[in-house]
C-alpha cells in the first residue's frame, strides 16, 4: 500500500540518520550510512513525488495509474527515532 511504502522509505532514512550519528557503531558503518544519506530522498522529496503521482491520477482519471507513495505523512512514524526524519 502507498502509505506503508512511504512510511518504510521515510523510516529507513531516519534509521540511516541514527546510524550515521551513533558513536556506538563502528566508524565504517557511520560513514556508509552518511554516504547513503547524501542521495537518499528527504521528506520533501517523497512529498513532491507523491503529490505528482496524485495529480497525475486526477488528470488522467485512469484506473491504471496507481500511486506508489502517499503524501500523507504521519509524525508518529518517527516516534522511535530520536533524530527524526531525513530532511537535509
Amino acid at each position: 500500500m502507498p502509505a506503508e511504502r512511504t512510511r518504510n522509505v521515510l523510516q529507513a532514512g531516519a534509521f540511516l540518520r541514527e546510524l550515521a550519528a551513533s558513536k556506538a557503531v563502528p566508524k565504517s558503518i557511520r560513514e556508509e550510512a552518511y554516504r547513503l544519506l547524501r542521495h537518499y530522498p528527504t521528506v520533501s522529496d517523497i512529498e513532491a513525488i507523491a503529490l505528482h503521482e496524485e495529480r497525475l491520477r486526477e488528470l488522467t482519471q485512469s484506473a491504471f495509474v496507481r500511486p506508489y507513495l502517499s503524501s500523507q505523512i504521519e509524525p508518529e512514524w518517527f516516534r522511535g527515532y530520536s533524530l527524526g526524519p531525513h530532511r537535509i
